[in-house]
């Protein structure tokens, strides 16, 4: 059995602090097989992981938070970034033009960017919606005092059940984990598309840590300090990056895309 984290966030993600070396590191420590970067809106440190995920002996899905119109969704197995601003049905068509699947994070609540229960399940009347949307996030590290209407409601759904930890701090990642059989990315797959995941429920209340851990760092972001780790071999610190993407990394970017 393997085990994934599908719902995490690099500093290409304007709220997030750690690194793409930072994100992979962690994940390897933590004993993760699997990783999703999901960056709000933006694919890029997905491209950069997946670049480096063997130095981690890491398999990494390329994904994006997409913002649509009825809230926050995870793409996954894509090569492209959906349109923002879409009904959440129109973003589910893109994502299958796009060969990719989704997941609906942190739903059934009161946040902003939360998909409601009427939309998700709205989908499943939809025929030419079948099969795209595969997984619900029961586990959210981030939304731990939220998650328990989702969790009730899930049992009568036909989606995968899956828990992300939502990380926009380093010690974050792993903190909600998805179980599948398999260790690679492909089989992962697999098992979202079967239902046949095993969400891992959280070991402790980290919300009021995370909270005011976020506002520290964010704030350090702010001052041009992020988590980093330079190489495999070395541990996660805070380090001054210049956090300004050149022109030149926008058109390797834009050209891995084609």
């Amino acid at each position: 059995m393997g085990l994934a984290d599908i719902h995490i966030h690099t500093i290409y993600s304007y709220d997030a602090t750690t690194t793409v070396r930072g994100v992979l590191k962690q994940a390897s420590s933590v004993g993760l097989n699997v990783v999703a970067i999901t960056d709000h809106d933006d694919i890029r440190g997905a491209f950069d992981a997946r670049e480096l995920a063997s130095q981690y002996e890491l398999e990494v899905i390329p994904g994006v938070e997409v913002t649509t119109k009825d809230g926050h969704l995870l793409a996954l197995f894509i090569e492209k970034i959906p349109p923002r601003g879409l009904s959440l049905d129109e973003t589910l068509k893109h994502i299958s033009g796009l060969g990719g699947i989704a997941v609906a994070p942190h739903p059934f609540n009161q946040l902003p960017g939360s998909l409601s229960m009427d939309n998700v399940i709205g989908t499943l009347t939809k025929p030419e919606l079948k099969g795209i949307l595969r997984g619900i996030e029961i586990y959210n590290m981030t939304t731990q005092p939220f998650d328990e209407k989702v969790q009730k409601i899930s049992s009568y759904l036909p989606f995968a059940k899956t828990a992300g930890s939502d990380a926009h701090v380093y010690w974050a990642i792993g903190t909600g984990m998805t179980e599948f059989q398999g260790t690679t990315a492909a089989e992962l797959r697999c098992a979202l598309e079967n239902a046949t995941t095993i969400p891992h429920p959280y070991e402790e209340d980290l919300m009021r840590k995370y909270i005011f851990n976020w506002l520290r760092r964010i704030t350090l972001r702010k001052l041009g300090y992020v988590s980093h780790s330079p190489a495999t071999e070395d541990r996660i610190s805070t380090q001054r990056m210049d956090l300004r993407f050149t022109k030149s990394q926008r058109v390797k970017i834009k050209r891995k895309k084609k």
